[in-house]
């Protein structure tokens, strides 16, 4: 607990920010989820979502909410998979076959390990 009146009155003032804060960041996380929705069910919509999401990013990072280098980190990261997900919509339409949803990266599943030692018998 702050002991001075100055640390106090700072102490006031921070719980309020992160108030603040918090809304902002909550309705960031609530458009990115939006536009990662959209672009996974519906490419040709969720150019709208996805710029909705970069201006929020935008916002929370001109108001020091998050890092700047943050939100260009998540904004290079959306519009990767929006641009993914309209070229596979470009290419089913093309060859035919239906394109679902945008490919994620997914660790492959590691081989168990081989021992070398020989084990030992029973008797």
């Amino acid at each position: 607990m702050a002991h001075s009146k100055s640390a106090l009155k700072r102490w006031r003032q921070s719980i309020e920010a992160r108030d603040r804060n918090r809304a902002v960041k909550s309705r960031t996380r609530t458009l990115l989820t939006k536009a990662l929705a959209s672009i996974g069910s519906d490419v040709d919509s969720a150019e709208e979502d996805v710029r909705a999401a970069i201006s929020a990013v935008d916002k929370a990072a001109q108001k020091r909410i998050i890092h700047a280098n943050a939100a260009a980190r998540v904004k290079s990261r959306l519009l990767k998979r929006l641009n993914i997900a309209q070229a596979g919509a470009v290419a089913s339409a093309a060859s035919g076959t239906p394109v679902t949803k945008a490919p994620t990266k997914r660790a492959a599943p590691k081989a168990a390990a081989k021992t070398t030692r020989p084990r030992a018998k029973k008797s």
